[in-house]
């Protein structure tokens, strides 16, 4: 079983599919994985992580302040046996350890370069 924690519903049209489908994206042999109804979607905040002296660098003439932050993945569920939770990739890439999470890889896009899905779904730990 996937979960689409994505908050949007994710298309896969499989290894083969071209770069650009001018034919029906909606209906070209690719699988719909409908976002999740039931549960909000994962997403990140932040917080910022307290330094002891301020962090500054100069770029182009200008002062820049720099700031730490931990970024924290809210409403992802625990794991659960037998089911894999599909995520944004950005929530994929904060997470360690996690063989359950599932993320889109490989943009497949329309005639007018708009995406419409993806080609693979990647564990990305």
């Amino acid at each position: 079983m996937i979960i689409n924690l994505t908050g949007e519903d994710i298309r896969v049209y499989g290894p083969d599919a071209p770069d650009v489908i001018t034919d029906d994206v909606l209906h070209t042999g690719c699988t719909v994985i409908a976002a999740e109804a039931e549960l909000p979607p994962a997403h990140l905040g932040f917080e910022s992580v307290d330094l002891d002296e301020p962090r500054t660098t100069l770029h182009g003439g200008q002062r820049l302040e720099i700031h730490l932050v931990r970024y924290l993945v809210r409403d992802l569920p625990a794991y659960r046996p037998g089911t894999y939770l599909l995520v944004d990739p950005a929530i994929g890439a904060c997470v360690r350890g996690r063989a359950d999470l599932l993320v889109p890889l490989d943009q497949v896009h329309d005639a007018t370069g708009a995406p419409v899905g993806y080609r693979y779904l990647v564990s990305p730990c």
